[in-house]
């Protein structure tokens, strides 16, 4: 029946609330805490402490990932303007050169060099903003 007891003791110490300074953990703890060596500070506040730091790094993590989430989604965003901008800048050149040359052969016989000069002309018409046409 001794044994009994103590095993009550046990479960009755389990049961007690924490005491002010301890921290509740969702780990298991030992049956027995480990005693600290004179001198060293008690192990709680530097769990507390460190626990505190995990969870800091974890919400840095957490806006670092969003962050890069929404930086590749504008990336794919951009790039799919890209290819349409390119797609369009095509179209829009076939239908110009096709509209050169079908004036050029209801407009009188255009030699081939005359119809290459006249595209050459469109084209540098044409040329970005910020750069002087090509002479």
């Amino acid at each position: 029946p001794e044994g009994e007891e103590e095993e009550e003791e046990e479960e009755e110490e389990e049961l007690e609330p924490p005491r002010a300074g301890m921290s509740v953990s969702t780990t298991p703890t030992p049956q027995k805490p480990l005693e600290d060596p004179p001198g060293t500070p008690p192990l709680a506040p530097v769990l507390q402490l460190l626990r505190n730091q995990l969870q800091e790094k974890d919400a840095l993590i957490r806006h670092l990932e969003h962050d890069w989430e929404r930086s590749r989604a504008q990336r794919e965003r951009e790039e799919r303007l890209l290819v349409t901008a390119w797609y369009n800048m095509g179209l829009a050149l076939q239908q110009h050169e096709a509209d050169v040359a079908s004036r050029g052969l209801h407009g009188g016989a255009q030699s081939f060099l005359a119809q290459q000069r006249l595209a050459t002309i469109a084209r540098r018409a044409r040329a970005p903003h910020g750069r002087p046409p090509s002479s």
